[in-house]
């Protein structure tokens, strides 16, 4: 548990500390290194997803999809401070698609995720609840 919190808070602190830089400011190198490390954690991401799946706990699959919504929404919402026009627009699309989504199918915390110490379950709660204040404030 303690390993997939620290993917998704990585996620965060590359996602949130990373600008769109302009033309003459353009790191190749480092775009590409970005572009391994998400790979990176999305492909731990799915294995741990799968893992779970395949061992028969959906209510855990469902619950780490669940947190990846949560850390996505609050990544979305922090970039919007250096977004606008269409890119703006997009974002703003996918949080209310997100808003739906939640509205159709609430918020659940029944899974028993392993190994999860005290901080860990403060962090993600936390992340739960930014989420849903974000969603709700949304128009």
């Amino acid at each position: 548990m303690r390993y997939l919190v620290t993917i998704l808070f990585v996620l965060v602190v590359l996602v949130g500390c990373s600008r769109k830089p302009d033309i003459s400011q353009r790191d190749p190198q480092r775009e590409q290194r970005d572009m391994i490390l998400h790979a990176e954690m999305d492909a731990l991401y799915a294995k741990t997803v799968l893992t779970a799946l395949r061992d028969g706990q959906q209510t855990n699959a469902l619950e780490f999809l669940e947190m990846q919504i949560d850390t996505s929404v609050i990544l979305i919402d922090h970039s919007l401070t250096n977004r606008s026009g269409s890119d703006r627009d997009g974002a703003m699309s996918t949080l209310r698609l997100l808003k739906a989504y939640r509205e159709a199918y609430p918020r659940k915390q029944e899974a028993v995720l392993p190994s999860a110490d005290k901080q860990d379950a403060e962090t993600l709660i936390q992340g739960r609840r930014d989420a849903t204040r974000i969603l709700n404030d949304l128009k």
